[in-house]
């Protein structure tokens, strides 16, 4: 992905936010070339010159641009597609003006639905299964796509005229990932925001850093010191027993707070997949090697069952959340998404946030898992009626959110509580830049992302069963597997086979 643009692009805003036009119903199909102009040709004084998107000069009559996405209670942190009104909020006016302009510059009228995410998966089949299309752009979760993608619901991105994935506002780490076999159905851009929320990241508690000496932590990140042997030297020099009882309990300070998610936020930090490709582009699976198995060995052994280091609280209905023991300094580290930010706004000590830490030193770079639980990954109905405004509204709106919307993230991330240093923007940069986009997880061929993440035995001591009790012999816990993700990867290739040929 491109070098996000500085922070100091996060103070600016559109100078006048336009209305749009009264709109009709009439066909989009029936594009009027005319006068308008581009997408704002302003010049903005910046370190480096604004990129402009390669799209004609054209109007849509009035037409309906209609986004539809998913919805889960409380996961839905900032609403990066459409707002009623400004509000004074970076994002949501950010939001607001980007809108504005399109409609103004396209003549468009740009509409937003949500449903729960069970409804969106039927919706979705549904409208294509009737041959129409209710909307132009599909703004899917990841944890939809299992239940979506064998029912062809989808246009291949790479058809679509106008969308130019050579740009900076799209994700070349999704693109990448999401192309397999010259088909992708879906990926992301700065459009959104939703996915750069849930991207993997560590919190550290400035206070509880300060307390025990544990030295700047962002000269480790720069000086490639950031290593998972180093968070567990770190957070072992914190960890203690509060109450004196002799038991590690939510009463005591840890090293590091999580649910289960580190399992495979540090595999993938590790440079782990479950699933890569081969030279034609097809999906193949990765987990199964030497390395994979020493590296998720050391995690779970020396990080997540250490429960003297580690408190994890996934399902533990009886236990603090781990954001409330991270705010009230009872733990140097947290692994945890960048929208938790907007949950730490009334922590009374500073943090401060960094990469998931390498594996060895030696790896190029740090990587950040992108959470299937969340996100917006933009995709075309295969049903579409308006493929050639589609294109180019996605494209505009992209190319304007790269100087409006992200840098409102940023500010967004960066104020109050949060990174307010100058080193944290360089941390939100790499965190950003890095994002791995599993494709294994996004398809997640038998459930296995899911249970593989559950190893911690969490769910199990809940009294789940149906998940595997706490392991660490992984090359024993994937022999169970092996057969039935051979299968599902083949019916995969299949129906990616039947998607070409269409």
């Amino acid at each position: 992905m491109k070098k996000m643009i500085t922070f100091m692009l996060a103070v600016l805003t559109i100078a006048t936010s336009v209305m749009a036009s009264a709109c009709s119903n009439s066909d989009a199909n029936s594009g009027t070339v005319t006068t308008a102009s581009p997408v704002d040709t302003d010049p903005i004084e910046t370190e480096e010159p604004r990129i402009l998107p390669d799209l004609p000069d054209i109007t849509f009559d009035g037409a309906d641009f209609r986004f539809y996405s998913w919805d889960v209670e409380n996961w839905r942190v900032w609403d990066d597609i459409w707002v009623e009104s400004q509000n004074g909020e970076p994002i949501n006016d950010a939001v607001f003006n980007r809108n504005s302009l399109i409609e103004s510059t396209y003549d468009i009228k740009i509409s937003f639905k949500y449903e729960p995410h069970t409804d969106y998966n039927a919706n979705v089949k549904k409208m294509v299964q009737a041959s129409e299309c209710w909307y132009e752009v599909l703004l899917s979760m990841g944890h939809c796509i299992p239940s979506l993608y064998a029912s062809n619901v989808f246009y291949n991105l790479h058809d679509v005229d106008y969308l130019d994935f050579d740009k900076p506002w799209w994700d070349q780490n999704a693109i990448e990932s999401f192309t397999l076999a010259g088909y992708m159905p879906f990926t992301v851009s700065d459009m959104t925001i939703l996915d750069k929320a849930v991207a993997a990241a560590v919190y550290f508690n400035k206070k509880v850093a300060t307390d025990y000496n544990v030295g700047n932590l962002y000269e480790r990140v720069l000086n490639n010191q950031w290593t998972i042997e180093d968070m567990i030297t770190l957070g072992k020099m914190v960890s203690e027993d509060l109450d004196g009882d002799g038991d590690y309990d939510d009463e005591d300070r840890y090293g590091i707070v999580s649910g289960d998610d580190p399992v495979f936020m540090l595999f993938h930090s590790a440079g782990g997949r479950y699933i890569t490709k081969d030279s034609d582009g097809y999906p193949q699976l990765s987990f199964a090697n030497e390395y994979n198995y020493t590296v998720i060995q050391y995690y779970l052994e020396n990080l997540m069952y250490d429960e003297k280091l580690t408190r994890n609280n996934a399902f533990r209905s009886d236990s603090k959340n781990i954001s409330d023991m991270f705010m009230e300094n009872q733990s140097l580290f947290m692994f945890s998404p960048l929208k938790t930010t907007n949950s730490l706004r009334e922590m009374e000590a500073d943090f401060g946030i960094l990469p998931i830490p390498k594996y060895d030193a030696s790896q190029e770079n740090y990587s950040s898992s992108a959470s299937v639980f969340g996100g917006n990954l933009i995709s075309i109905p295969i049903t579409t009626q308006t493929l050639e405004m589609t294109g180019i509204i996605i494209e505009a709106m992209s190319a304007e959110s790269t100087y409006t919307l992200i840098p409102a993230f940023y500010d967004t991330v960066l104020k109050d509580k949060s990174m307010r240093d100058a080193e944290s923007e360089e941390m939100l940069d790499i965190i950003i830049n890095n994002m791995v986009f599993d494709v294994g997880d996004y398809y997640n061929l038998c459930n296995f992302p899911d249970h593989f993440l559950r190893i911690t035995g969490s769910v199990y001591n809940s009294g789940n069963k149906s998940y595997p009790q706490r392991t660490s012999d992984i090359a024993s816990f994937y022999a169970k597997w092996e057969k039935k993700l051979t299968k599902e990867l083949e019916k995969l290739i299949e129906i990616i086979d039947e998607w070409n040929e269409i």
